[in-house]
C-alpha cells in the first residue's frame, strides 16, 4: 500500500494561506472604499491667476448674512424675477462673489436663476493670492 499524500492534496493545503490573504484584502477594500470625508461647507479657493476678470454685465454679491446685492443694489425679492426685469439675456456674463464662510447652498438661488434665464457664463470670483 502506498500511503504517500497525493500531489493534489498538497496543492490544496498550500493555497489556503493565499486564499486567506485574498479574502482579507477584499474585506479591507470593501470597508476602505466606503470611508470618505464629507464637508458640508464649500470653501471658495484662492486663485493665483494673473488674468483679470472681464467686465461683468451683472455682478451678484452674497454677504455673510446671506443677503444678495445685484449691481450694488440690495435685493429683498427672488433673484430670477429681478434679473428678468434687468433684461438679462443668455449672453449676459454674471460674476458671483460669495462670502467664504457661507454653505454652498447659498449659491442655489443664483444657479437656479441663471438656469431659468439660460445664462451661459456664470463665474464665481475668488481671492487673488501670490
Amino acid at each position: 500500500m502506498n500511503h504517500r499524500p497525493s500531489q493534489r492534496n498538497n496543492l490544496d493545503n498550500s493555497m489556503i494561506p493565499a486564499i486567506n490573504i485574498v479574502f482579507l484584502l477584499l474585506i479591507f477594500f470593501m470597508l476602505a472604499g466606503h470611508i470618505e470625508a464629507r464637508d458640508e461647507q464649500l470653501r471658495i479657493p484662492a486663485s493665483s491667476s494673473d488674468r483679470e476678470l472681464k467686465t461683468a454685465e451683472l455682478e451678484i454679491k452674497i454677504s455673510a448674512a446671506g443677503s444678495y446685492t445685484v449691481n450694488g443694489q440690495r435685493i429683498d425679492q427672488d433673484l430670477q424675477p429681478y434679473m428678468t426685469g434687468l433684461g438679462v439675456s443668455p449672453e449676459t456674463v454674471v460674476i458671483c462673489h460669495i462670502h467664504r464662510d457661507l454653505p454652498s447652498s447659498a449659491l442655489d438661488p443664483v444657479l437656479l436663476a441663471a438656469q431659468q434665464l439660460g445664462i451661459k457664463a456664470l463665474h464665481i470670483a475668488t481671492e487673488h493670492t501670490s
